[in-house]
């Protein structure tokens, strides 16, 4: 008579870093009590200089596991590093404080990573907070193979999506990039997570996208200023990582063809807000500059 192998016991680990916001992590945090499934731990990074979330973290540590670290310093990427050296469990993720997990989310990433040990990485698919409801029910776990820094840019992996083996993030040299990223020292204000996901991807990772499992997350690109400075972090990853002028070409012109599908004024100006990021003018100048002040 045949015996079942013993299931595989894995823990799930959220780093929240927030500033600034206090009833978007509120909603976040009800979102993550209403899984069917808790994570292990969720260390609140807080970069707020008053205790602002005190009120809220008192609330829901009666009801989820909550470790609260208050630092003095700003920056996502150093937060997400920090925090995720106090991680504990198997898994780690990195939710943005302002996106939701549907309440089945936890349960069918931890059953996947169960069912497939060969999977390293997932990323989840993304909806908009308005359409939570319709994740009520059970998704398809299909997913599409990660194989090519391509895949990744079609991918549209943001951080929030990201759930990774601890192990495989504890292999690099550094998770987040703390050059990149809101708060970060430079004009780099985003893809933060691409730097990392290309790291991964390099170092032989196993990376999947789901197709159907979401997290919820806003889509908006809210001025100008910032769609300048999140396409001069997409550069800045190009730029590092040495992609390839198809890569170049392909992230220089995609705005174009999301300005043509809603072709409105405003839109025009964040397009190209974020072509002139994309395109390293400015990251060239920056740099340049910035080497004759330190010399």
């Amino acid at each position: 008579m045949s015996q079942e192998s013993p299931t595989i016991e894995i823990d799930l680990s959220l780093v929240l870093c927030t500033y600034g916001r206090t009833n978007e992590v509120d909603n976040f945090l009800n979102s993550i009590y209403t899984q069917t499934k808790k994570p292990t731990e969720i260390i609140v990074v807080d970069q707020n200089e008053e205790n602002v979330l005190h009120q809220i973290l008192e609330k829901w540590s009666e009801k989820l596991p909550i470790i609260h670290k208050r630092v003095n310093f700003k920056g996502v990427s150093r937060s997400r590093n920090f925090g995720a050296k106090q991680a504990a469990s198997a898994l780690i993720a990195f939710p943005d404080d302002d996106c939701l997990y549907p309440p089945n989310l936890i349960a069918n990433v931890i059953r996947l990573f169960r069912q497939k040990d060969e999977i390293e990485t997932i990323l989840t698919a993304k909806i908009k907070p308005s359409e939570i409801s319709s994740c009520l029910s059970e998704p398809s776990l299909n997913y599409s193979q990660i194989t090519s820094s391509l895949d990744l840019f079609k991918a549209k992996a943001e951080t929030s999506n990201i759930f990774a083996k601890k192990s495989k993030l504890e292999s690099l040299p550094y998770i987040f990039n703390e050059d990149i990223g809101p708060g970060a020292s430079t004009p780099w204000a985003s893809n933060e997570e691409t730097d990392l996901l290309i790291r991964l991807l390099k170092q032989g990772t196993n990376i999947i996208k789901l197709k159907e499992l979401s997290v919820a997350h806003h889509s908006l690109q809210v001025s100008p200023a910032r769609s300048l400075k999140y396409g001069m972090g997409r550069f800045e990853v190009i730029s590092t990582h040495r992609l390839g002028a198809g890569i170049y070409l392909i992230n220089l012109f995609q705005p174009v063809v999301r300005y043509l599908k809603n072709p409105k004024p405003y839109n025009l100006l964040l397009c190209i807000s974020t072509m002139l990021g994309r395109s390293g003018i400015l990251n060239q100048a920056y740099k340049r500059f910035n080497s004759r002040i330190d010399y």
